[in-house]
């Protein structure tokens, strides 16, 4: 359905945050690459989320939820329809359960660097293997995201939720069904607000932890490079992704300004001008390659998004 300068306007009226037309997705993401959306709109709170959600859907408007824009590829065609930026919405409260437990609510646009430091900060315990994990909350809940050993499920209580009926709901960590690197959400609906469950920790053990932690991903992983994170799922613990790729001998390889990362080889990195079409010519060799050798299919942990070039 075409974004006519009528249905612009009309979702100007209902989003009071930036609406922006024909805006390069390369600015919105980490990997600092893609094509130009027809509208990116970012609603400053859930009423203007769900009027949003509910205008687009009546209308059969094409649209993508987008976070911190951290695990994603957008084409470079970009990308007919809206994007919806949840950044704006960075709600945070603490409620203690007793003297030894709390429960942390955190809206959707809220990064996830800040939730960890915000928590460990008052003492509560769990999240610190977390730190450094790029994104947003909601981005986090979907994916499920984890290092360390746990994961965001380990935590869960609660998700509320905007339907694309414009409907507030919440599930309980019971009724969803999640794994590696996925969290099963009802269909259409879009993260809002994650409730975790927390522990009172030791402020000595927390710090510990969490310098442990920044040093493992500061040494481990490209920090001063564009990338979208881990590029494939890990197919086991013991034989992870990136060294698999590593001992096919692909650090280093690139394809045009995309290259495979000399410091972990399970991030693509984007030495400077990379185009989606690189990235996703490498990402394509790195499979090709691991099945023939392997036998292996590495399954994206990043999300390919938008129109393919071409006519």
């Amino acid at each position: 359905m075409k974004l006519t300068p009528n249905r612009i306007e009309e979702i100007r009226d209902i989003v009071s945050g930036r609406v922006l037309t024909n805006a390069l997705m390369s600015r919105f993401t980490s990997f600092r690459i893609g094509g130009a959306a027809d509208l990116i709109a970012e609603p400053d709170n859930l009423n203007e989320l769900a009027s949003l959600l509910r205008y687009l859907s009546d209308r059969a408007i094409p649209r993508v939820i987008l976070g911190a824009g951290t695990n994603v590829v957008f084409r470079d065609a970009g990308f007919r329809g809206v994007v919806v930026r949840t950044g704006s919405l960075k709600a945070f409260q603490v409620r203690e359960i007793g003297c030894d437990a709390a429960l942390v609510s955190a809206a959707a646009g809220l990064p996830l660097q800040v939730l960890v430091n915000r928590v460990c900060r008052l003492g509560w315990t769990g999240l610190e293997p977390l730190w450094g994990i790029p994104g947003s909350c909601g981005g986090a809940v979907v994916a499920n995201a984890g290092a360390g050993g746990v994961c965001v499920a380990d935590f869960l209580e609660e998700v509320k939720l905007v339907t694309e009926r414009g409907e507030h709901v919440a599930a309980s960590k019971a009724e969803l069904e999640y794994g590696y690197r996925f969290m099963k959400l009802p269909a259409g609906s879009v993260v809002a607000e994650a409730t975790l469950r927390l522990l009172k920790g030791v402020p000595e053990k927390i710090d510990t932890e969490l310098e442990k932690a920044k040093t493992q991903r500061r040494s481990a992983q490209p920090f001063d490079q564009p990338s979208a994170g881990c590029v494939f799922k890990n197919p086991s613990p013991a034989d992870p992704a990136g060294a698999i790729i590593d001992r096919l001998g692909f650090k280093g390889v690139a394809v045009g300004k995309a290259q495979v990362s000399p410091v972990h080889a399970n991030f693509i990195v984007n030495l400077g001008g990379a185009s989606a079409a690189e990235v996703l010519e490498l990402i394509e060799l790195i499979r090709s390659s691991v099945k023939e050798t392997e036998q292996i299919d590495l399954e994206l942990e990043i999300r390919v998004i938008g129109e393919m070039d071409g006519p």
